[in-house]
């Protein structure tokens, strides 16, 4: 069975997530606190490899109480069932059946329930278990008399028809019925060879009617046939976070000590795995530490070694391992190489990068067992320590993870979404009744769409020619209002950016560096313009420490704007170039029926905070969430229609012209 759609209720913030429908490889985009995590683990919770109950008492959504009941359902996957699949559900039906999906679900109690169609599985036994059951009536010896036999026909011809359609109640009264209707015609004469033909049939056929009976009402019908053949066909769900790296190296001592206090660590789990998965008992390695026979150990050790390395090699040809397993005495070593890199060391010393996929293979080989398919598998978050080139490589892998399985993955970075296939892409959206998911990419909230706005921006930038210069700004926001400003500040003959420059937005500060590094690992020069704020210092040096500061060939400038524009030392965003009065008008614009609604004929942006704060926190005093975005599609729209500069105000243009200067003067001299 292949999941092809799930729902998620009332679970931590998920009151209802909706039916979120989803293809073989499938994304869930969101912020960050948005919710993807809980709604992996929901769904990894629903048929894990280990028994992993929901919680009522950690996991219910706060501010329902009142409604918290066992029977709640959590999670419901539908399935897509397979052509062999079907043939065995219409073998059991015993005729043909029409149903290509099932759904099923578990509640909080940890019910697993199957909703079938009621015609097509009634509630009957199967028909071949009740001829099974049914054939072990006796057979009338000869010689009997005619009427008798006639009877005795007429008896197991009418048992086996209540039996075959159900009656089970009405076959359990047979016996004394029948006992007595062959009774009457029993032949006369007690002791001729007939009479005691048939007097010993009647005693097995009322006998062997009891069993049938007791049989037929412990057999389970062909509705509770087909309920757990589907029930064993669920597939399991693997479920791994971006930290969850396996741990090849242990005081084994220590470790056993833990086990057998029942306080296994993680750590402890992965290195378990990889000792089972090579065939080695961590009994017996405690013991053999403190053995002498040291040769005989590491032959064992070099077995093992070879063993999982086959089994990696035999099962998973995408990416080849060769693993070597040592000890002294107590330390347990785990030694890894592939055939992008043959150093071999310590799967602790690898890049972390290398341990993710080599702990994920090994995960999965050991939830699948060993078959690779048949899995729904969840992750959580991935790539994210990968460089951008690492993370489109990862994508193509979780291609090869999907074949065979389902694949579910979150993510809030724009490298990791692939905006050629938008039919993976699911949204996760905040509403006030919790976290909901959709594939209506256009109804989805402005900052749910941050991602896509820079997965957006990264796919038009590599699918043209590549510009020598590039400015990439925080948000569409910043890129539609600069853009503009500039086109207005080039027309009416003063400064502004030069035509050659590409402008490209990202979703923050995290994914204007991922940008960076991707545009300067293809020898581009790249200036980043990020907002001012009290982390400005502290955002700018994890950027260039993290990301922009290993190209030293290609330095990176990292320009704020309030320093840009000759405003220092506060909070500044790209809304502060203009006064009060304007973008307040803007904001009325967008928002004017939700004002007028409200009961609102101004809006008060006095203080000092960057003003689209002070647009929030007026809006907020009439339930309105400002749409920054929309305010900023205003903007660029009303810079549009100026005929100059000079329908600026003075100090608009002269933040401009000092904005331009700023970011012209970043590039290397002669561009």
């Amino acid at each position: 069975m292949r999941l092809t759609a799930f729902r998620v209720q009332m679970y931590k913030c998920i009151v209802d997530s909706g039916w979120v429908e989803v293809p073989s490889l499938a994304v869930l985009v969101g912020k960050n606190e948005s919710g993807k995590t809980s709604l992996l683990k929901a769904l990894h919770k629903f048929n894990p490899f280990k028994p992993e109950p929901y919680c009522m008492d950690t996991e219910w959504p706060r501010g329902c109480r009142k409604d918290r009941k066992d029977s709640q359902v959590v999670c419901t996957c539908r399935f897509e069932l397979s052509p062999d699949e079907i043939k065995e559900l219409s073998a059991l039906a015993g005729r043909e059946v029409n149903i290509r999906t099932v759904e099923v679900s578990r509640c909080y109690s940890g019910a697993l329930e199957v909703a079938l169609p009621p015609d097509s599985f009634p509630n009957r036994v199967n028909l071949k278990s009740v001829e099974d059951i049914l054939s072990s009536l006796p057979t009338l010896r000869n010689p009997a008399g005619d009427a008798f036999r006639k009877k005795a026909r007429e008896c197991e011809e009418e048992a086996r028809r209540v039996a075959r359609e159900g009656r089970l109640s009405e076959f359990a009264k047979l016996r004394n019925r029948q006992t007595k209707l062959l009774e009457e015609v029993l032949s006369p004469g007690l002791n001729s060879s007939r009479r005691n033909n048939e007097e010993q049939y009647l005693a097995e056929y009322a006998g062997k009617l009891d069993e049938a009976s007791q049989a037929l009402s412990a057999a389970p019908s062909v509705r509770q046939g087909a309920t757990e053949f589907i029930k064993g066909r669920v597939p399991t769900f693997i479920y791994m976070s971006d930290y969850q790296a396996f741990r090849g190296t242990a005081h084994l001592e220590q470790v056993k000590g833990r086990r057998d206090r029942n306080e296994l660590t993680e750590e402890d789990r992965t290195l378990l795995t990889i000792m089972e998965l090579s065939g080695l008992d961590l009994d017996d390695e405690v013991r053999k530490a403190n053995s002498p026979e040291r040769e005989q150990r590491q032959y064992d050790l070099d077995d093992a070694s070879v063993t999982l390395t086959r089994t990696i090699s035999d099962r998973w040809k995408q990416r080849r391992y060769e693993v070597q397993l040592r000890a002294d005495g107590p330390l347990f070593y785990t030694f890894v190489r592939d055939e992008h890199d043959p150093s071999l060391i310590r799967l602790e010393e690898r890049s972390r990068g290398f341990q993710w996929f080599f702990s994920f293979d090994l995960m999965f080989m050991h939830e699948s067992g060993g078959t690779f398919k048949n899995c729904v598998i969840l992750l959580d978050d991935p790539g994210l320590h990968l460089h951008p080139d690492g993370q489109k490589d990862l994508l193509r892998r979780l291609e090869e993870y999907a074949k065979g399985n389902t694949l579910i993955y979150t993510t809030h970075l724009p490298f990791m979404v692939d905006i050629e296939q938008p039919n993976r892409i699911r949204v996760l959206s905040e509403t006030d009744r919790g976290t909901v998911v959709t594939d209506d990419l256009t109804v989805s909230q402005p900052e749910a769409k941050f991602v896509l706005q820079s997965a957006l921006g990264i796919s038009g930038y590599t699918a043209r020619p590549h510009p020598r210069r590039n400015l990439i700004v925080e948000g569409l926001d910043d890129f539609w209002v600069i853009g503009e400003l500039s086109s207005l500040m080039s027309r009416s003959g003063e400064p502004a950016l030069p035509d050659d420059l590409l402008i490209t937005a990202a979703g923050g500060t995290a994914e204007a560096a991922h940008l960076a590094a991707f545009m300067v690992g293809r020898g581009l020069d790249v200036v980043v313009l990020l907002d001012s704020g009290p982390g400005g210092d502290e955002n700018r040096g994890n950027l260039v420490k993290e990301w922009l500061g290993r190209f030293q060939s290609k330095p990176t400038r990292v320009l704020y704007l309030g320093e840009c524009v000759g405003v220092p030392q506060r909070e500044f965003s790209v809304e502060d170039m203009f006064r009060e009065k304007f973008y307040a008008q803007m904001v009325r614009e967008v928002h004017a029926r939700e004002l007028i609604a409200a009961g609102c004929d101004d809006i008060d942006l006095s203080g000092d905070e960057p003003l689209y704060k002070r647009a929030e926190r007026a809006l907020a005093k009439y339930q309105v969430k400002l749409n920054k975005e929309a305010v900023a599609r205003v903007i660029r729209s009303t810079l549009s229609r100026m005929q100059s500069s000079d329908d600026l105000t003075q100090e608009t243009r002269e933040m401009a012209r000092n904005l331009f200067a700023a970011i012209n003067n970043a590039f290397p001299r002669g561009q």
